[in-house]
């Protein structure tokens, strides 16, 4: 017979998030493509988005980025989105190298394993969660406004 505690443990385990070092993940480096978005919840009506996405942990807001991940093989899963947790909007600290793609370094990452695609062609993936930007190399910041978040995703 299955107690509170122990719906309690399985929840803690279906949102566990691994700490991550940004370093030992991203070995290759990440490029982030485009802009900071809000991440919202589905709406039928186009003319009147969803709120945004509060995350379910931590009650900040969910931001989104789509980044390319030059360490991943096959070309189709190498872009993915992270969420970033803020409840203001993470401003890039790093200059774009070509039109809408820039280096970038985040600082409170997390990952949580996920399973993805269909049939036989599953393969394990990542939601990877950070709390903002690091600080850009040698302190030059070009963004305005918050460039790190101060919670742990």
């Amino acid at each position: 017979m299955a107690t509170e505690n122990d719906n309690n443990m399985t929840d803690r385990r279906r949102n566990l998030r691994l700490r991550i070092e940004f370093d030992e993940f991203f070995y290759m480096g990440l490029y982030q493509m485009g802009p900071v978005q809000p991440l919202r919840e589905f709406s039928q009506d186009r003319n009147r988005p969803g709120r945004q996405v509060r995350d379910e942990v931590t009650g900040l807001l969910v931001w989104k980025i789509k980044v390319s991940d030059p360490a991943v093989e096959n070309a189709d899963r190498a872009s993915y989105a992270v969420h970033l947790l803020s409840e203001e909007e993470p401003v890039p600290t790093t200059q774009e190298i070509s039109p809408h793609m820039r280096p970038i370094e985040l600082v409170g990452v997390t990952a949580q394993p996920r399973l993805k695609g269909s049939g036989e062609f599953k393969y394990q993936s990542y939601l990877i969660r950070a709390s903002g930007y690091a600080p850009a190399p040698g302190g030059r910041s070009t963004g305005s406004g918050p460039a790190t978040g101060k919670n742990p995703a």
